[in-house]
């Protein structure tokens, strides 16, 4: 059938199916959309097809195995917010354009100060343009090595702080840590809810931040995640 040379489609868009659909939903909507593009169903079976229908198959492989499925809705989630935020940024690098272009003619039919005035306006928006672009790939790089971390306020989580999440991890992988605002939440095993605490450990590389998620809760830390990937779900 050849190699896949396109970018991998949305597999959710793909089988025309909701993130909460179903196993039962994704296997239906596989028989539905693979006899589209499948060899034995297509008159005319082109590369391009042969290449859908590779796609259509790994989707069914992906969205019903658990674990695929939970790590490809992490990287979809993070691609999702990439794209969010550079269309932000584009939408006002266009408002800046359609200003600068306004002011320009303004100062073509005379309503405007000088030529200077323009130019000086011109740099400082380019300015603003670079440096929105930047804090935009220093906040996608940190997210990137955000690591949240959740215990349960009693106890030895009573003790838990800044500086002890930091002698948590070995000297030198701890960029930044953040202890956030307390909050009840309901867990399970207990009636009442209970006072949850919440920090954001930045690490200084991607790897030790994988490493920190691999190694999961520990005593007394209740849950170890990409913060990330609560970002939406959870602000806190």
């Amino acid at each position: 059938m050849g190699s896949v040379t396109e970018e991998a489609p949305d597999y959710y868009e793909l089988l025309s199916i909701s993130v909460s659909a179903s196993e039962s939903e994704i296997r239906r909507a596989y028989r539905k959309t693979s006899l589209l593009y499948h060899p034995d169903k297509v008159a005319n079976f082109t590369p391009e097809i042969a290449e859908k229908f590779q796609h259509v198959q790994k989707a069914l492989d992906v969205l019903t195995n658990a674990e695929e499925k939970q790590k490809y809705d992490r990287g979809r989630e993070a691609k999702l917010q990439r794209k969010a935020e550079h269309d932000a940024l584009e939408s006002r690098r266009r408002k800046l354009k359609e200003d600068l272009e306004a002011g320009e003619q303004r100062a073509a039919d005379g309503l405007a100060t000088s030529t200077n005035g323009t130019k000086r306006t011109w740099t400082q928006r380019d300015l603003d343009i670079q440096r929105i672009a930047e804090e935009n790939r220093r906040k996608r790089q940190a997210a990137n090595r955000s690591v949240k971390i959740r215990w349960i306020r009693e106890g030895d989580g009573l003790e838990i702080d800044k500086e002890s999440l930091l002698d948590s991890f070995p000297a030198g992988e701890v960029e930044d840590v953040v202890v956030l605002k307390d909050k009840k939440r309901r867990i399970d095993g207990r009636e009442k809810k209970v006072v949850i605490g919440t920090g954001v450990v930045v690490f200084t590389t991607q790897p030790a931040a994988k490493q920190a998620v691999a190694r999961g809760p520990w005593d007394g830390i209740q849950s170890v995640s990409w913060a990330a990937a609560e970002k939406e779900a959870d602000p806190s």
